[in-house]
């Protein structure tokens, strides 16, 4: 018997705004999923200990590289259960060059390991901007990636 009920609720139809629901499936991770946005820089932090740092870590990179008139660079990133790659997106769209090749070797920017990486995150005065912090193997030295999604959708859910 169903009680009565003054109001009904509305279910959620859009999977994609609750986070405790995967976006992708874990098998998507163990080929990669790839993202397209554009690389602002990378610069040492010291080991944040608040989203607050790792915040005016962000927005500091965004200034000194835009006050330095340094271009963001169009990139994709990889994420998979290896950990996450970088790599400069071509002007021609071609076949995505195979992993280990020499032209793959060429556009590769960055590549962290899963377990070297500390922190994600994104703004939240620009939701486009995110970040991650990963640990340099040799130096142990924290560094802070700054990126801009071409929508703030998409930053969040490669955030997420």
């Amino acid at each position: 018997m169903r009680m009565p009920s003054k109001k009904q609720y509305n279910l959620v139809i859009n999977d994609e705004l609750d986070s405790r629901i995967p976006l992708h499936p874990d098998e998507a991770f163990t080929s990669g999923i790839r993202f397209s946005a554009k690389y602002i820089g990378t610069l040492d932090v010291p080991r944040p200990t608040s989203k607050i740092e790792i915040v005016a870590a962000m927005r500091r990179i965004r200034y000194e590289f835009k006050a330095k008139a340094i271009k963001k660079k169009k990139v994709s990133i990889e994420v998979s259960v290896d950990g996450v790659r970088v790599l400069l997106r071509k002007k021609k769209k071609k076949a995505v060059p195979p992993a280990g090749s020499e032209e793959e070797a060429r556009l590769l920017v960055m590549s962290h390991p899963i377990y070297r990486i500390f922190y994600v995150s994104h703004d939240s005065q620009d939701l486009k901007i995110f970040s991650y912090i990963a640990r340099d193997p040799s130096s142990n030295v924290f560094r802070c990636t700054v990126f801009k999604a071409s929508k703030k959708s998409q930053a969040m859910r490669i955030v997420r």
